[in-house]
């Protein structure tokens, strides 16, 4: 009669694997998903059809992070145009021919007929803004649930690891208990 109470434990040992495997498969999709998020958001931008490759789970989060990143971007590029619009609106025509310093760095700003380009420059704060709240924001968070995945993983695949060990333990007790159950002739 022992070997139907291990043929029990090895049926429950045998689900229960099958249930760490696909928890293990789900975790790898979600650590692709998480890698595929992170590589699109790396420079602060991310497109919709960037979104929509994401599944599911990441779905929100891009969103969000449009949301988010677009709003602080254009609020740190609004400031920072403003700022050095008033800042060079002020350089007078002589300091801009005489000061090689100031020419290289409003030059980049200046239209060709001499006119202060602010689109110009709000598009490269905006630019670089994105990068910023990107790298200082949602990398580090980003960072933590790919070391949380990765912890998951390792203690999903030791359980794993465990299962399958007492499993071949209880397979070999079952040859054994029938075995030496078995009537000799």
């Amino acid at each position: 009669m022992g070997w139907v109470l291990l043929s029990l434990r090895r049926n429950e040992l045998q689900t229960s694997i099958q249930d760490i495997e696909y928890d293990l498969l789900q975790l790898n999709r979600k650590k692709q998903n998480l890698s595929a998020f992170a590589n699109a958001v790396g420079d602060g931008k991310i497109t919709p059809a960037e979104i929509g490759s994401f599944g599911t789970e990441l779905f929100g989060e891009a969103l969000d992070f449009m949301g988010y990143s677009n709003d602080a971007a254009m609020e740190a590029a609004q400031m920072q145009t403003d700022y050095y619009s008033e800042r060079y609106s002020e350089i007078t025509e002589q300091q801009y021919f005489n000061n090689p310093a100031i020419a290289a760095e409003t030059s980049l700003y200046f239209d060709e007929t001499g006119s202060l380009n602010t689109q110009a420059m709000y598009n490269e704060f905006y630019e670089k803004a994105l990068e910023d709240f990107t790298q200082t924001y949602i990398m580090p968070k980003l960072n933590e649930l790919e070391k949380e995945m990765a912890n998951e993983q390792t203690e999903l695949e030791v359980e794993l690891q465990a299962k399958e060990s007492e499993l071949e333990t209880v397979k070999e007790n079952i040859s054994q208990s029938i075995q030496s159950s078995t009537i000799q002739l």
